[in-house]
Parts: C-alpha cells; structure tokens; sequence
C-alpha cells in the first residue's frame, strides 16, 4: 500500500464504526497485531487510535446536540459514555463548553475532507461554510462522505421523501433550518394531486406538485439559499454521464439526491462511490426491502453498497444541493409558491391544489370501482393510492401547520393572527385526514381494513371527510392569499 492508500484504509475503517470500534478487530480485519497497527496509526495519522477514535466519537455526538432533540444523557450513552459527567468533561476539553451550551450556542458543523476521499463531520466556521477550501484534494477513485444522517420512514416524524432527504442533506452541509420549513420550502406540505383516469399511485410523486416538471427539486436547494443541479435519464443518456456527475460531486464533498438506485423511482441518498462509480453507496428506503434489495450489501455504518443502480431502469435522475450563494430566499417566497401549489386547477388528466379534492371523492364514491368483482389485489391497489393520499395530507399539512407557527412566532399583531388561523386550518386537515385512517382501520388487520374501504356507507364518511379538508384547505388559501398580498406582495 501507499501512504496515502494506508491513511485512506484507516481513517476510513475509524469513520465507519464510530459507534462501536474494536482495536482487537480492526487489527484483524487488516492483518496485523495490535501493537503494528498502533504504531502504523500513529505514523500515518500523528495521534493514537483510541485518542482519535474518541476524538470522531465526540464531533459524531456533537452533531446530534444539533440535530434532535434528545436528551444529553441518551446521546452520551448512545456514543459510549458510560455517565454524563464523564461525557461532559470529555465535551469540554475538547469543544471549550459544555454539551448544554454547545447545544443553545449551535456552531456550525458539517461535512469536511479529513482525507482525500474520505469525508466527516467536524465543526465549521462561517467563513469555511461558504467556501471550498474544505472540499480540495478530490479522490477521483472513490470517495465516502460519513456523518449523513439515516433516512427512512419516519425520520425527522415524517413520512415524505424528499424533504426527509434535503433536511439529512442540509445538516450534512452545515445548514440549520428546521424540518417544518424544509416540508414548506419544497412544496410538500402544501400539495394534492389526483389524477381523473384511474387509481394512480404516483399520484403523490413530488414532480406533479406543480406543472409536472422538475422544476420542484430547485425549491429546496434555493430555500437553503444554494446552487442546483440536475441530470435526468432519458433514451439517450448513457451510464458514463451519470457515474461522472455523481463521481465529481461526491469527490467535492456533496452528497447526491437521486432518484431511484435501490426500488421504485423515489428520492435517496448517494454518499459515496468505488470503482469509477460502477459502485455506489449511501441512504435508501428500501434498502432493506427483500423485493429489492437482493443485490445490495451493506457497509459497517449502514450505508447500501450497490452495484446494480444503472441496472435499475427506475434510476431517473441524479441531483446535487451545492455551494451556497448570496442569493437569499424568503417566507414571501415560500407563501407564493404555496399559493401555486394549493391554486385549484386542472393539468392534463390531473386535479391539483384545492380541485383535487373533488376528483379523489368523485372516485371514491363510482360504484364501478367497487363492484363486487373487484379482486382482492384490486382493492389493494386502490387502497394504497387512498392510502397515499391520506398520508400525505396527514403529514403535509401538519408541517405546513407547524411552519406557519414558526412563522407567526416572527411576527406581531394582525399578521401574527393570520398566521396562527392559517396554521389551525392546516392542522383540522392533518386531523380529518387522521380519522380517515382512523374510520378505515390499520395494518394489523388488512382484510377488515379493505372490506372497510369497500363498504359503501364508510366510504360515504370518507366522503364527507375529503370534504371537511377541502373547506379547511380552501379556507387556509384564501387566508394566505391575504397574507401574501397585505404583507409580502411588495418586499
């Protein structure tokens, strides 16, 4: 090995067990005796192992102070301290403060290059987050970012995709917004969309919030006040341009947001590759699923190895949330777009906004869908599209109800007023979209929970329930209409 291959190999092992490394099987796992590879460290990276180990153990810790709320006591045990003084004084030696101040000061940390080709957490300054001094020495052969938060259902409270993904890509970079603004500042706490012509499970799909582009992907990057990329796959877009995209801005130390690798066309995180990019690693929601995920390996951190991503033809496209620009966004920015998304109307063969209430009841209520020849694979079909529909207005509107909190909290008077009527709106549509779910039964049971669906008179309920969101919905634009005209139309 090379120097710089060995330095590479040992860090890289540090970063991928931060949660519980072993000296006895590191040696292993490289083939040398304890007292080699504690020499061999200490030359290549001028500290002892444990004193390093402990080192990443405390920044890995200190990020979580930033990121979630749980208690000092857990996120020590969970980092392996065995009580909190020892945990705190540890903290403080290293960071100046104690874990307590670290997290009411919050320090910027983030993403940096402790190795060409290796990526990690540490503690930035203002200066270093806007520039690229941080991201030099490219290792254009393979590059692992470590420190990007898991993503999965229920991460962050949430069940939506790809603001979970922006808001694990935006610690990463060192941005500290909160989730409810990511679920506002992409669309997706606003948004419904029901297409006419059948029970459509992509209804959903980001990309139909608006006018059934991409153009929704830019949102999150420019509420973060960033630049955007992206690279769609169409018949001829070959692999090579994918693997160079992806291999260039992984190597600069960003993660990508794709859509696809693992399963179904949804949003993931790539966070590293091997191999001229033929392999690529990172974050999926499905990466444990065993219908998809049959040819996948996964690293000692957790991240997915896969090296079938090309294979997927459900790989559509590939993204990068990059370097921050002057450019400053705007909760009139956001109130507009909300504006947009919510406007009632009609876009090929889908209802959108406030209209697509009315196509999904319409549907809802056709007997010809529920007659009695309707298979049990039918009715699973359609239930999983209600179900959708359900979920994400449950999740949507409680985030946009939330931001609208966030946003009040900002303001006095009568603009404080509209905003908290806007974010009670929001909430009753959570809550009627809560007793839906409630009226149809849960998983536990799916056949009662589909015979539920099918019958008529639960149907009817639903009915009236799309109905009672519809008029909150409505009552919510019309308030935000004012609000945008009396306070941000001309800012």
């Amino acid at each position: 090995m090379s120097y710089s291959t060995i330095t590479h190999a040992l860090i890289n092992y540090v970063e991928s067990h931060l949660t519980n490394m072993s000296v006895t099987e590191m040696a292993k796992s490289f083939g040398f005796s304890e007292t080699y590879l504690r020499e061999l460290f200490y030359r290549h990276v001028n500290m002892p192992i444990m004193q390093y180990y402990k080192r990443r153990k405390l920044i890995a810790s200190a990020f979580e102070l930033l990121h979630s709320d749980k208690k000092i006591l857990t996120i020590a045990l969970e980092h392996g301290f065995s009580n909190p003084e020892s945990y705190t004084r540890a903290f403080q030696r290293h960071f100046g403060m104690t874990p307590s101040r670290f997290r009411a000061k919050r320090p910027l940390m983030g993403g940096r290059l402790l190795e060409p080709g290796v990526f990690g957490l540490e503690q930035l300054d203002r200066k270093m987050k806007r520039s690229d001094e941080n991201r030099m020495k490219p290792n254009k052969n393979k590059t692992i970012l470590y420190g990007i938060r898991k993503i999965e259902h229920g991460t962050y409270g949430s069940n939506t995709m790809f603001p979970i993904c922006v808001k694990a890509v935006s610690e990463y970079l060192g941005d500290t917004v909160s989730y409810a603004y990511i679920m506002a500042a992409t669309g997706a706490a606003f948004r419904l969309v029901w297409n006419r012509n059948e029970w459509d499970l992509s209804n959903i799909d980001i990309y139909h919030t608006l006018n059934e582009s991409n153009d929704i992907y830019r949102y999150g990057a420019k509420a973060l006040g960033r630049e955007f990329s992206f690279l769609g796959r169409n018949k001829e877009t070959t692999k090579k341009e994918f693997s160079d995209y992806m291999k260039k801005t992984i190597a600069n130390g960003y993660p990508i947001i794709a859509l696809g690798i693992i399963g179904p066309p949804e949003p993931c995180i790539v966070t590293g590759f091997e191999e001229d990019g033929d392999i690529v690693m990172g974050w999926n929601f499905f990466q444990n699923d065993p219908e998809f995920a049959s040819d996948i390996s996964t690293l000692d951190n957790g991240y997915f190895r896969c090296h079938t991503w090309w294979e997927n033809t459900d790989t559509q496209a590939v993204m990068c949330i990059g370097t921050l620009e002057d450019t400053s966004h705007h909760d009139r920015d956001i109130i507009k777009m909300a504006l947009a998304v919510m406007e009632a109307r009609e876009e090929n063969t889908y209802a959108k906004g406030i209209q697509a209430y009315e196509a999904w009841k319409e549907m809802l209520l056709q007997e010809k869908w529920f007659e009695n020849g309707s298979t049990f694979d039918t009715l699973f079909s359609m239930f999983l599209v209600q179900n959708d529909a359900m979920t994400c207005l449950q999740d949507g509107r409680k985030w946009a109800a939330n931001y609208f909190e966030e946003l009040a909290d900002q303001r006095e008077d009568t603009e404080k007023k509209l905003c908290m009527d806007i974010s009670a709106s929001f909430l009753k549509v959570s809550k009627a979209a809560e007793d839906m779910k409630d009226l149809i039964g849960d998983w536990n049971d799916t056949k009662a929970m589909l015979n539920n669906f099918g019958s008529r008179p639960i149907r009817e309920k639903l009915g009236q329930l799309i109905d009672a969101c519809q008029r909150e919905d409505r009552r919510a634009y019309e308030q935000l209409n004012l609000l945008y005209q009396r306070y941000f139309s001309n800012k």
